[in-house]
C-alpha cells in the first residue's frame, strides 16, 4: 500500500481532514465542526489531539497540521482556538504522540504551498494568497513561502481600516471575513443574517448588494497595499468569502487597476479553484 499524508486544517468554523496520496489526490476526506471541540480555551488542544488519534492510520507516513494562527518552527505563540497567547510546540507534540514525519504551518501559508504545487502553479508566481474566511491573512510564495522571523509574516488580521460607509474602524478579522459580511449588513439594514444568506440576497436586497460592494472596495485597498509591498504576479483569493467573489471581484479588480502604480500592477486577481488548498499544501 502506498504511503499517505493525513492533514488536519484547523479553522474557526470547521476542521478539514484529508488523507492524500503524494500527487495530492484524496483517499479520504471528512469535516468536523470546530465548535464540537470547545474552542477558546487551552483544553481545546487536548481535544484536537484526541481527534487526530481517531483518524491517523499506520499507512500515514506523514501528519500535516494547518492552524489558523502564526506558526514558527512548528510552535504557536497565539491562537484564538486556545484562548489567546500561548506557548505550544505542536511539532514536538505530534512527534511524541505519533512518532512519524510531520509538517506544521499557518493556514494561509499552507494554502500558498498548495496553490503553488497543485493550484495556480509556479507560472503564477510570485503569488500572494489572501484568505477571506473566518478571519483574514495572506502569504507570499515565490519558490518558497515567506514565513518571517517569528512566523508572523502575513498576519494582517489586526490591521485597521476606517469604513466610511458605517462610520467605524474595523480590523481585518472584522471586515474581510464571513463575520465582516454579517456585521456590515446588520449595520446597514438593522437585520442580523449569516454571510451565506446575505450572498443569496444580493439580487433582491439593496443592503446585501451594498455590503459586498463595501467588501470589494476594502479588499481592493488591501490588495493595493500588498501590491506595493510584494509586487506579485497573481493574487489568489481563498476562503469562504472568496466563494461569493462574483458579488465583488470586479469592483476589487477595478480598484486595483485605478490605484496601484504601473510597476505594482498584478497580472491577475483570481479565486482559488483548488479544493482543500491548506491540506494539499501539507503533502
Amino acid at each position: 500500500m502506498a504511503e499517505t499524508t493525513i492533514a488536519f486544517d484547523l479553522g474557526g468554523t470547521k476542521i478539514d481532514i484529508c488523507r492524500m496520496r503524494p500527487d495530492g489526490s484524496f483517499v479520504f476526506r471528512d469535516r468536523v465542526a470546530t465548535a464540537s471541540l470547545g474552542p477558546g480555551r487551552p483544553e481545546f488542544l487536548d481535544a484536537a489531539f484526541d481527534l487526530f488519534q481517531r483518524y491517523v492510520e499506520a499507512a500515514d507516513s506523514k501528519i500535516g497540521l494547518s492552524w489558523n494562527a502564526p506558526v514558527h518552527e512548528s510552535r504557536l505563540t497565539q491562537s484564538s482556538l486556545l484562548g489567546g497567547r500561548i506557548e505550544v510546540d505542536l511539532g514536538d507534540m505530534l512527534q511524541r504522540r505519533f512518532d512519524r514525519s510531520y509538517q506544521v504551518e499557518s493556514d494561509v501559508q499552507a494554502m500558498a504551498l498548495g496553490e503553488y504545487r497543485f493550484g495556480q502553479g509556479h507560472n503564477a508566481a510570485p503569488l500572494v494568497v489572501v484568505n477571506l474566511g473566518s478571519g483574514s491573512g495572506f502569504a507570499y510564495h515565490d519558490g518558497s513561502v515567506m514565513r518571517g522571523y517569528r512566523g508572523g509574516a502575513g498576519l494582517i488580521s489586526q490591521e485597521r481600516f476606517f469604513v466610511e460607509e458605517i462610520s467605524d474602524w474595523l480590523i481585518m478579522d472584522h471586515l474581510l471575513s464571513g463575520r465582516g459580511v454579517a456585521l456590515i449588513y446588520e449595520r446597514l439594514s438593522g437585520q442580523p443574517r449569516t454571510a451565506v444568506d446575505i450572498s443569496g440576497l444580493v439580487g433582491s436586497d439593496a443592503a446585501a448588494a451594498e455590503t459586498f460592494a463595501i467588501i470589494g472596495k476594502y479588499l481592493g485597498r488591501l490588495l493595493v497595499m500588498l501590491a506595493r509591498h510584494f509586487n506579485p504576479r497573481t493574487f489568489v483569493l481563498c476562503g469562504s468569502v472568496a466563494q461569493a467573489a462574483t458579488h465583488f471581484i470586479d469592483l476589487t479588480r477595478a480598484y486595483v487597476r485605478e490605484h496601484a502604480e504601473p510597476a505594482c500592477q498584478p497580472d491577475a486577481i483570481v479565486v482559488s479553484q483548488l479544493e482543500a488548498a491548506a491540506c494539499r499544501g501539507l503533502v
